[in-house]
């Protein structure tokens, strides 16, 4: 596709917009997307927006997904799915398509949830706004029309996965009830360079090899630390080296490219579960192919397989087959 001239959606190249400007861009992008969407599955599956109220007084928006057939009474499955964009940029609408699939596969409630970014608010107030998001969703799952102990996924794409990582953790160690039953993990980041500990060092060769690969480049982590300013040290941050360990996690499903700088961390942090920690897991690596491809060239044959992937994760998530209809 390169060689025919096919250009990329969005650059790895951070300095050729302003901020605001890549986000009106991206965003613009992603809504016209999802309106696409929207017109192909009017009356099979329904859209809410919704506001939902956080510690500091705030309100965080997230576009709930049902299906249209589904009763007032019925009360379904519930995954809940947090976007990526490096913690600067993103929206609701970047995982429209696989909510919207999900729904269609699985009658379940499907939430795409925004946090507040950076550089305007910092470190750690995207994964607060997440926790108390998932609070609130508990709290009001009569509102949503969801059972979570029916199957209660969670998770998200890069820095949307990021966030999802310790908040897993932290669910768990806080007994949160219902419990989360499943985690979806694409492309996750789980340990930067900071942190990296002589362990993992033999395994941690990607954030080096492919530092100036498409999309996603050293130079354009630099930038979203520099707008997140996180703390280094802080489990949120390195959620591989999360305290109390990963046992008795939620069965995962991870999706990671083989060209993307954080490929190993995704791979050594998939390892640590499975055969340090019992987890269930199961995963797809797309060989060759650079963070969020399917964002940055849709029409390629890869981008229908990981989409096509990503519903069967969560089937296998929410131990339901893909309906044969579909």
């Amino acid at each position: 596709m390169i060689d025919n001239g096919v250009k990329p959606r969005f650059s790895g190249n951070s300095s050729i917009f302003s901020l605001s400007e890549k986000r009106a861009k991206y965003n613009a992008i992603f809504k016209q997307d999802a309106e696409e969407i929207r017109t192909r599955v009017m009356g099979e599956v329904s859209e809410e927006q919704i506001f939902i109220p956080v510690r500091d007084g705030s309100k965080v928006r997230a576009l709930v997904y049902r299906p249209e057939s589904a009763q007032p009474e019925d009360r379904l499955p519930l995954v809940v799915l947090i976007h990526g964009g490096g913690f600067i940029l993103g929206n609701a609408e970047m995982e429209t398509p696989i909510c919207v699939e999900a729904v269609r596969a699985y009658d379940c409630v499907a939430v795409s949830l925004e946090y507040r970014l950076s550089p305007e608010v910092k470190f750690p107030i995207a994964y607060e706004d997440c926790w108390d998001a998932l609070l609130w969703m508990i709290a009001n799952m009569s509102t949503l029309r969801a059972d979570p102990t029916r199957g209660f996924i969670f998770g998200g794409t890069s820095a949307g996965s990021h966030i999802s990582i310790p908040l897993a953790h932290r669910a768990r160690d806080e007994g949160l009830s219902p419990p989360i039953t499943g985690l979806y993990h694409s492309v996750p980041p789980a340990l930067p360079p900071q942190a990296l500990t002589e362990r993992y060092k033999p395994f941690y060769r990607s954030r080096e090899a492919l530092k100036d690969g498409m999309t996603l480049t050293s130079k354009s982590t630099d930038l979203y630390d520099t707008a997140v300013d996180p703390d280094f040290t802080s489990p949120l941050w390195n959620p591989l080296l999360w305290p109390t360990g990963h046992k008795d996690l939620p069965r995962t499903f991870f999706q990671i490219c083989g060209a993307d700088l954080l490929r190993d961390e995704a791979l050594i942090y998939e390892r640590e579960l499975r055969l340090g920690n019992g987890v269930k897991t199961r995963t797809v690596v797309y060989e060759g192919l650079p963070h969020i491809f399917w964002y940055n060239y849709p029409t390629h044959s890869a981008s229908a397989k990981f989409a096509q992937d990503a519903i069967e994760g969560l089937g296998w998530l929410l131990s339901r087959r893909l309906s044969c209809s579909r």
